[in-house]
């Protein structure tokens, strides 16, 4: 299965935190247009899924700590990128940051219920590149945990391509090992 980004956590039933996440988001990985998220890159060496996992996941994980509302606000930060085409290439659209959380809101409603908290985060999570300030403070979370992860993923990659800066490498896995373990 899946694991988020510098995360040790299996995402399977194995153990108790991987088994929670995947109660919560199981049918929706198992659900087309998310799996065809796989297909499209995100940041630099990421899938737009493994991204939306990773946002997921951490949201999970600060959401679950904080006793918020965890089911709504790790299936929004799952769908928050349900969109199926090469931001860089569709300029037709109009402005990415505001045209895609639209999108991914209308492609999130085709596959399951969405509620008006996950409607919030999914729209809102490019805040402050668009204008309105999220509405919860689960739409906060999915909001900062997607720039902290876009951060991790395109820190991975620069780091994975210094060839001889196992140091830096590890310095990065310790930052987040200790915020999120």
């Amino acid at each position: 299965m899946h694991k988020a980004i510098f995360s040790d956590v299996e995402l399977s039933d194995d153990n108790e935190t991987g088994a929670q996440f995947m109660a919560l988001v199981e049918d929706l990985l198992e659900n087309e247009l998310v799996k065809q998220l796989g297909d499209f890159g995100q940041h630099v060496n990421t899938s737009r899924l493994q991204h939306s996992i990773n946002v997921a996941y951490y949201t999970f994980l600060i959401c679950r700590k904080l006793n918020w509302r965890v089911e709504e606000a790790t299936r929004a930060a799952l769908l928050h990128d349900l969109f199926h085409y090469n931001w860089e290439e569709n300029k037709e659209e109009g402005w990415h940051p505001a045209v895609h959380p639209v999108k991914a809101l209308e492609n999130a409603q085709t596959i399951c219920e969405i509620t008006p908290l996950m409607a919030d985060g999914i729209v809102k999570h490019m805040w402050p590149l668009t204008i309105k300030l999220p509405k919860y403070k689960e739409s906060w979370a999915i909001t900062m945990m997607d720039k902290y992860c876009a951060t991790l993923e395109v820190m991975e990659s620069v780091v994975m391509n210094i060839r001889y800066s196992k140091s830096l490498r590890y310095a990065i896995y310790l930052m987040a090992y200790l915020h999120f373990n």
